[in-house]
């Protein structure tokens, strides 16, 4: 017989099973190495597999082969986590069918960490608009120590990851297809950037699953399970991040919206998620206020805000004194008259400079006259 940990592997991986019918299994078996040698007569009797799917089970070494699928994620750097591991994120747990299988690539720490994570979510064919916003946000959750997760996808998906990653931030992705079969593929490169910065690429689907329809379904599902909230910034009507508010909203999740122009395609989607009830948010502060208001979920600490050090100059597109501003506040100076003296620079060039950088969202100034990195 096999041992618990392949025999649920077994089962994510046959085809048709999935985490729904697997529960059903569960239930009449009591685990899954029993219901993977259940005989076929008693399979047949269990919701929702029938004379269809027992045969399936019945004969698995068929359809998968757990040791090599074990060799590939060890070969590609991949780790496999199940809802009995400790890795496994806390809220995931207690949605109505948690995956049974989590293959991640990066930093398990950064799954232990997604109790206060906030997911940012949004169109493909995203505007000007809507990247900026969703960079803004990313931004703002990287300075208060927020997780930022998301889908990988063009648009917002990327937005939200890139920006995270510019603020020293832990971002993860949740794709729907396998971690030896991502897409889009011109996010290889953004995936390997976060599962080496501190964050994790994530899914359920074996090593080589291809995405389909099905797929994102599921993939937002645990994008929405995974957090605390989802913030929508653009959506159609008829969007997949629609579908993942809802889903939010089924597993008790806060759902924020970002509103847009009246007249704009996908501003109609947020607009729609207010008028039912969405928290508007027109900052990450807006997030911030509405956990703190809940018993037990103060956000972290602001010394956790910078795991990793500020983005380099070149990376934000700032040449000559803007430049190294930002690389003397990444040092430590924090007040005008401590940069004027650093660089030797007339008053009004500094002062000027700093007004660009806080235009930009790079950085705000606080009581006292003091200058920290990050927007408001």
């Amino acid at each position: 017989m096999l041992d618990h940990r392949t025999a649920l592997l077994v089962l994510n991986m046959l085809p048709g099973i999935g985490p729904g019918r697997t529960r059903f299994l569960l239930e009449t078996f009591g685990s899954p190495e029993a219901a993977l040698a259940a005989p076929f007569e008693e399979l047949c009797r269990v919701h929702g597999i029938g004379e269809k799917l027992a045969p399936i089970i019945c004969q698995w070494p068929r359809y998968c082969n757990p040791d090599a699928e074990l060799r590939l994620a060890q070969a590609a750097g991949v780790t496999i986590v199940q809802p009995q591991d400790d890795a496994y994120p806390p809220l995931l747990r207690n949605i109505h069918d948690p995956p049974l299988c989590l293959y991640v690539r990066g930093k398990l720490a950064a799954l232990r960490q997604t109790e206060m994570a906030i997911a940012i979510v949004g169109s493909r064919a995203a505007t000007n608009y809507g990247r900026k916003i969703a960079a803004m946000l990313a931004e703002g959750a990287s300075m208060a120590g927020w997780p930022v997760v998301s889908g990988l996808a063009r648009g917002i998906d990327t937005a939200a990851h890139e920006a995270t990653l510019r603020f020293g931030g832990v971002t993860l992705a949740v794709i729907g297809s396998g971690l030896s079969a991502i897409y889009p593929k011109e996010n290889l490169g953004l995936a390997a950037a976060i599962a080496e910065r501190g964050g994790a690429v994530l899914s359920e689907f074996p090593m080589r699953y291809q995405p389909d329809k099905r797929s994102f379904p599921m993939r937002n599902r645990i994008i929405s399970g995974i957090c605390q909230g989802t913030i929508v910034v653009e959506a159609g009507v008829k969007s997949g991040s629609l579908i993942t508010a809802a889903q939010a909203l089924e597993q008790g999740r806060t759902v924020f919206a970002v509103p847009g122009m009246v007249d704009a395609p996908f501003a109609r989607g947020c607009h729609a998620l207010i008028r039912d009830g969405a928290t508007l948010v027109e900052s990450f502060q807006d997030v911030i206020n509405e956990f703190t208001l809940l018993p037990g979920l103060a956000p972290p600490e602001q010394s956790q805000a910078h795991p990793l050090p500020p983005p380099n100059p070149a990376e934000l597109g700032l040449t000559g004194l803007e430049a190294q501003l930002w690389q003397l506040l990444g040092q430590g100076y924090t007040t005008i008259d401590g940069l004027i003296d650093a660089t030797g620079n007339d008053p009004s060039c500094i002062m000027a400079a700093l007004v660009t950088l806080e235009l930009r969202r790079l950085i705000r100034r606080t009581p006292g006259s003091r200058i920290e990195i990050g927007g408001r």
